[in-house]
């Protein structure tokens, strides 16, 4: 159990804003959000986040991201499977905005900075504010860069 997230002594508050943008999703649910969470926050742990820049503004003032996780699964006949499972309704429900052109980017603003790292900082500590993650485990992840490819 050492790479479950610990929320025993936490309750998960999701905000009014996450709630909404979950019905507006047409397969997704509250369950399906905080699975998602999970999963995102173990593949951090374990270093499994890869991380896709799409495409990079002009300006280079935005870019188009897509966080995605090697994810190990089996199959009937019990053999080992790996897949790339993608969080973009999980982005989408923290308030970022998927792309209109590419399934599976959203769009992030800014420049100067390591817009990545920066996502993912943010993304912890929305985690954190739900309850998800306790503070020691958000000061410690928010600090892990997804790898880009």
């Amino acid at each position: 159990m050492q790479n479950e997230t610990t929320t025993t002594n936490q309750e998960i508050k999701l905000t009014p804003e996450i709630i909404k943008a979950i019905k507006k999703q047409k397969y997704y649910s509250e369950e399906a959000f905080l699975t998602d969470a999970n999963d995102y926050i173990n593949a951090i742990k374990e270093n499994r986040m890869i991380n896709v820049i799409g495409s990079v503004a002009l300006s280079g003032m935005s870019r188009t991201l897509k966080f995605t996780s090697c994810q190990h699964s089996c199959n009937f006949r019990g053999e080992n499977l790996y897949y790339q499972r993608n969080y973009i309704n999980l982005f989408i429900c923290l308030g970022y905005k998927e792309t209109k052109n590419n399934f599976g980017y959203f769009r992030v603003y800014g420049c100067g900075m390591d817009m990545i790292f920066n996502t993912n900082y943010c993304i912890i500590h929305d985690f954190k504010r739900i309850g998800l993650i306790n503070e020691e485990e958000c000061r410690k992840l928010a600090q892990l860069t997804p790898n880009t490819i």
